[in-house]
């Protein structure tokens, strides 16, 4: 039993709601716009990403041990996320082999959708499973490239709300659910900007040039505005042009906690990363239930406009 305990964490569970609200998100958007959710379809969806998110996490995390950043990161003692094999004693191989079983899990799935729905839905999620590998592995290593935090927020965000949208209704076009899935995806990169400010020193002996490290951790406050810029921007522009209710407008009451949230990294030097580490893990982990927060918010939005005819 303990030891399905341990693989279970080793999913990282946490990082999983971003897959739930994603899939929720863009399958009630077209409910939303077009009056009916096929159930099956919604379910097979969410297990599909699920089931790659779940893998892709732990050949991450396999990459990762094999790369010696987590030991690294972990030697500085501000770990903020397990490593199944260094914390969980779990076998590299069996990591590996159980990350890449439950990606193609989700392939099938995508399989299934492609027959039932159109092969468009199989085209995005194969694209969102390569930009997921791709992360990681080489030779595209796209996370030790500066990119890793843009891509992971495109498909977390976007990507995933298009997709799940377009199994509902079978069609790619119209393109809108980019926009709105654009809310989860500025949330998603977020959480990759703490991380990486975590493991800033971590990053630099591993020679992986996250994004931080890029632009400097003095300019990362931009990048960190970049993102909180598109989360509500996404969410006013959805809105005002009726991808979503106008009433959703109630998530800007979360802007304050947000910037309130982000408030210590705007002024943090190199040296003071390690004494300031529990703040920058709440700007880790808080994201995560903005997107469940946001999803209650505009999913309710959608029952209360399409019921009760309110603006």
């Amino acid at each position: 039993m303990n030891k399905i305990k341990l693989w279970f964490l080793s999913f990282s569970p946490l990082t999983l709601i971003s897959a739930f609200s994603s899939v929720t998100l863009g399958t009630a958007l077209a409910w939303y716009h077009n009056g009916k959710i096929n159930w099956l379809f919604y379910i097979i969806t969410l297990l599909g990403i699920l089931f790659a998110q779940a893998g892709i996490n732990l050949t991450h995390d396999y990459r990762e041990f094999v790369y010696k950043t987590d030991i690294i990161y972990r030697e500085l003692g501000i770990a903020h996320r397990a490593n199944p094999i260094i914390d969980y004693k779990l076998k590299p191989l069996h990591v590996k082999v159980l990350g890449y079983s439950l990606i193609l899990f989700a392939l099938f799935a995508g399989i299934y959708l492609a027959l039932m729905v159109g092969v468009s839905v199989l085209i995005i999620g194969i694209i969102g499973i390569f930009l997921g590998i791709a992360y990681t592995e080489p030779p595209f290593k796209l996370v030790y490239r500066g990119l890793g935090e843009i891509i992971a927020g495109i498909i977390m965000g976007p990507l995933v709300v298009w997709g799940s949208f377009v199994v509902q209704t079978r069609s790619i076009m119209p393109l809108y659910p980019l926009i709105v899935g654009a809310i989860n995806g500025a949330d998603t990169y977020l959480i990759l900007i703490a991380s990486s400010i975590l493991m800033l020193e971590a990053s630099k002996e591993a020679n992986k040039k996250t994004l931080v490290l890029k632009i400097g951790l003095n300019k990362t406050k931009y990048a960190i505005l970049a993102g909180i810029l598109v989360m509500y921007l996404s969410l006013v522009i959805s809105s005002i042009l009726n991808y979503i209710p106008l009433i959703s407008l109630v998530s800007l009451l979360l802007l304050y906690r947000t910037v309130k949230i982000v408030r210590p990294l705007f002024s943090i030097s190199e040296n003071e990363i390690k004494n300031k580490s529990n703040e920058i893990k709440r700007l880790w982990k808080h994201p995560f239930w903005f997107k469940l927060i946001i999803l209650i918010i505009v999913v309710a939005s959608m029952i209360i406009t399409k019921y009760l005819k309110i603006m």
